[in-house]
């Protein structure tokens, strides 16, 4: 399947700071300096956004197609800082989950039993249901 965006007349001032695709692919999350926005892929469309006033999103995660998303400030203003994952309700809109590192998050995966995160200096897997530290492996730097 190909997304022509050129045809869908998808316009916008915001900056796009990520990119990435649910579990099934039949979703993708935009995080941008202002928010985020979630699309469906077939048939194409946006399903949802949302403006955050106060800074943007550096990654946005889903969860399947569920209404959980993991958020990472991002940006020039980031709306959270960039060493702490949010876990967003998107139906209460609400913060449920809050896990602070001490370096930078570089990137963040979800299971349904599982929050894996990446730093600058090391991969943190956390349970999904209580958020606690499983697992921690130290890695060389990351700057990416």
């Amino acid at each position: 399947m190909t997304l022509n965006l050129a045809q869908r007349k998808i316009s916008s001032k915001d900056e796009v700071l990520y990119m990435s695709f649910n579990q099934d692919h039949g979703c993708f999350s935009i995080g941008t300096d202002a928010g985020f926005r979630i699309y469906n892929c077939d048939p194409f469309r946006e399903t949802f956004r949302r403006k955050f006033p106060n800074g943007g999103i550096g990654i946005v995660e889903m969860l399947f197609r569920c209404n959980i998303l993991a958020l990472v400030g991002g940006g020039k203003l980031p709306c959270f800082p960039v060493n702490k994952v949010k876990l967003w309700d998107d139906h209460t809109m609400q913060v449920i989950g809050d896990m602070t590192f001490n370096d930078e998050v570089k990137a963040v995966k979800l299971r349904r039993d599982k929050v894996v995160v990446a730093t600058e200096s090391a991969v943190f897997v956390y349970s999904f249901d209580k958020l606690e530290l499983q697992q921690k492996h130290n890695t060389f730097h990351n700057p990416l």
